[in-house]
């Protein structure tokens, strides 16, 4: 009986040094920062090449670039023909008011007029480009989050089998005791049930890892099944600057300052339209008419289409000014609105990178450190063997949370680039009550669970 305590002993040291080996990287993965992942920027330009979404944005601004020779082109000209009949019979060629006539008018829009609803319609097409803009930024910031959330849900799944392993370990050392009177069967079982939880775990891990896959394949156009080999694992990548720093790169992308300032020139445009509409458009007439037998007749003749109703135009020029000052007031807005969104984001990213450290240089060490304690002091029978799996079981759950902040700080980081006016998924939702419940067995599946998005 002796040699099995001493055998258990052992074991359970063994348990105690395999918790403090470094963490084994998922596929003998290296730990780089997601933003200089050679495998996600390749993901990234096959998406901004394949995406319909992408094309279809191109294709209008294609379309309303080619309206814009349109705007400046001459109205089309009339010709028409008419026949002039003196008396009831035909007498063309016998009756001197008899013509057969073929008329010419061309419409003169007053000077400039054609310039400047050409330049109207070139800044109506300009308005197109921000929402092209927007898909781009909006496409790359999916892929980046899609392909943390790829990264985080590989990693669980790695973590996951370490644990299972462990534990499988540890039922053996408590079947061992229990078989010699040196543990209760309450141990056992709580043991079995730990490894069953972990078997929930590694379902939930394997769907979330099949679930960011399909989506990463969705953003590139391709199969949904198509595999993407990670080369890296989730590591953090400070923030360099400030917030305003951060502030000052979202102006200059903003796709909805872009909008807003072109919505501005557009309008302006329009009130230069409307004033020149209050000058009489012109047109010219020539016509020649047959006679038949006797001489031919001709005509020429000019017109002029006076604008009579200056209260129409008028308000029209009113109507635009308007709009473009209304739009200094929606420039304002947005850069309000993008303000929050970068701040807060940024405020977020820099709280993860604050837990971060606290996690790698406090609570996993000192989670370390208590797993080492429970099983010194339970070798020696000062505590029970519930201590060991509580300690295991936080060590684990900080882990698990740990991964879910570096996935969460790397979403942040791709939609401080997007730039969005939009909340976004930008954070794991249980990421941080996994760390504060991080004393049950459970909790370690709730840190990156089914919430990767």
């Amino acid at each position: 009986m002796l040699s099995v305590f001493r055998r258990t002993l052992v074991l359970f040291a063994g348990l105690g040094a395999f918790c403090f080996m470094p963490v084994p990287a998922h596929g003998q993965a290296a730990a780089v920062p997601v933003e200089d992942d050679p495998v996600l920027q390749a993901l990234i330009e096959e998406a901004l090449a394949r995406s319909p979404d992408l094309h279809a944005a191109q294709s209008v601004i294609s379309a309303a670039r080619a309206a814009t020779e349109r705007a400046r082109a001459l109205p089309d000209p009339m010709v028409s023909m008419t026949y002039t009949n003196d008396g009831w019979a035909p007498s063309l060629g016998n009756m001197p008011m008899t013509t057969l006539g073929f008329m010419v008018s061309q419409a003169l829009p007053y000077s400039g007029k054609r310039d400047l609803r050409a330049n109207l319609a070139a800044s109506e097409a300009r308005q197109y480009e921000p929402a092209l803009a927007r898909a781009r930024l909006a496409l790359e910031g999916a892929v980046r989050r899609a392909y943390s959330g790829l990264l985080l849900a590989r990693e669980l799944q790695a973590l996951t089998a370490e644990q299972r392993e462990l534990w499988q370990q540890i039922e053996v050392v408590a079947r061992a005791r229990y078989a010699v009177g040196q543990g209760a069967q309450p141990d056992v079982l709580r043991v079995q049930t730990e490894v069953t939880r972990i078997e929930q775990r590694a379902i939930e891990q394997a769907a979330e890892a099949e679930i960011r896959l399909a989506e990463i394949n969705r953003l590139l156009a391709r199969p949904l099944d198509t595999p993407v080999d990670t080369t890296s694992r989730l590591a953090l990548s400070p923030l360099d600057g400030s917030a305003e720093d951060a502030f000052a790169r979202a102006r200059a992308v903003s796709p909805e300052l872009q909008g807003a300032a072109l919505a501005i020139e557009t309008s302006t445009a329009t009130a230069a339209v409307a004033r020149r509409d209050l000058k009489p458009d012109f047109s010219v007439q020539a016509g020649y008419m047959n006679r038949g037998g006797l001489d031919a007749m001709w005509l020429a003749g000019i017109g002029v289409s006076w604008p009579f109703n200056k209260k129409a135009r008028e308000s029209a020029v009113a109507e635009a000014e308007i709009r473009a000052k209304g739009g200094s007031h929606v420039v304002e807005s947005i850069g309000l609105q993008l303000a929050f969104k970068t701040r807060e984001r940024f405020t977020r990213a820099k709280a993860l990178e604050k837990l971060v450290a606290l996690y790698d240089g406090g609570i996993i060490p000192q989670d370390q450190m208590t797993v080492e304690s429970s099983i010194t002091n339970y070798q020696t029978g000062r505590v029970p063997f519930v201590s060991v799996l509580e300690a295991m079981s936080s060590l684990y759950a900080d882990r698990w949370a740990r991964a879910g902040f570096l996935a969460d700080h790397a979403r942040l980081r791709a939609s401080l680039r997007e730039a969005s006016l939009d909340g976004g998924p930008e954070m794991s939702p249980a990421s941080a009550p996994a760390a504060a419940s991080g004393s049950t067995g459970q909790s370690g599946g709730m840190a990156g669970g089914m919430s990767g998005k």
